[in-house]
């Protein structure tokens, strides 16, 4: 879909829906002996993180903390940061679509 988009609409953002990413949290994470704390800790290195650089800083903190370097799914997200993390796409219009959502 992304080199779909990308070719079909060059000049086009193509945003990922952050409600969505946080909703899999649960189905992607939940075999780890830590599952609560990985959960609280992303939750708020997301919402919470004014700057792109917090966020990278406190992202990079909880994956050695936890030990999730090997978590494909994670690396993915953060590879794609720029597409749904609200301090990455705070400064682009997006025609009323919030980045804000409950936690």
């Amino acid at each position: 879909m992304k080199n779909a988009i990308e070719i079909v609409f060059p000049n086009t953002k193509h945003r990922w829906c952050l409600w969505h990413i946080m909703k899999k949290l649960h189905e992607k994470l939940k075999s780890y002996k830590h599952y609560e704390s990985i959960k609280f800790a992303l939750e708020n290195i997301v919402y919470d993180s004014l700057t792109n650089i917090e966020f990278e800083d406190h992202w990079k903190e909880m994956i050695e903390k936890y030990e999730l370097q090997s978590n494909d799914w994670l690396r993915g997200l953060y590879d794609e940061r720029r597409r749904w993390v609200p301090s990455f796409v705070k400064g682009s219009f997006w025609a009323g679509i919030s980045y804000h959502t409950t936690k």
